[in-house]
């Protein structure tokens, strides 16, 4: 049942555009159980949105929907007789990208503490 506009909304054309790569639009990785034979609980989801990689016109594309993203899950049924553990111990890269997350959180905890306690003197020095 359509509702009438006082004004009608045009959208403009736009040029027509090609995207080369994808970018990381979205990672969720979720992991209750250690690295250990067995173990399948677990997930990973990237979606993967199109994006422009050429020099001084870089851009991702960005839609209200889902048009244009790609998504990638392990598990992802119905090949879901391979565990997020298993694409980290089998995979490589996965592998190392794990590793660098696992390494990255003490610094990035650092990080965040060290900009509050900086935000915190700003507030502090700002009321005295």
């Amino acid at each position: 049942m359509a509702i009438p506009r006082q004004t009608p909304f045009t959208v403009p054309p736009t040029p027509e555009k090609t995207f080369d790569s994808v970018w990381i639009k979205n990672i969720n990785i979720h992991c209750p159980q250690i690295n250990q034979a067995g173990n399948t609980d677990g997930h990973i989801t990237l979606e993967l949105a199109p994006y422009d990689s050429s020099e001084g016109s870089e851009s991702i594309y960005i839609s209200s929907d889902t048009e244009g993203i790609e998504t990638l899950t392990v598990p992802n049924p119905p090949y879901a007789n391979k565990s997020f553990w298993d694409a980290v111990n089998e995979v490589p890269e996965v592998g190392a990208a794990m590793g660098a997350i696992v390494a990255a959180v003490a610094p990035l905890r650092a990080w965040i503490e060290e900009q509050q306690q900086e935000f915190l003197d700003q507030q502090e020095e700002s009321s005295e």
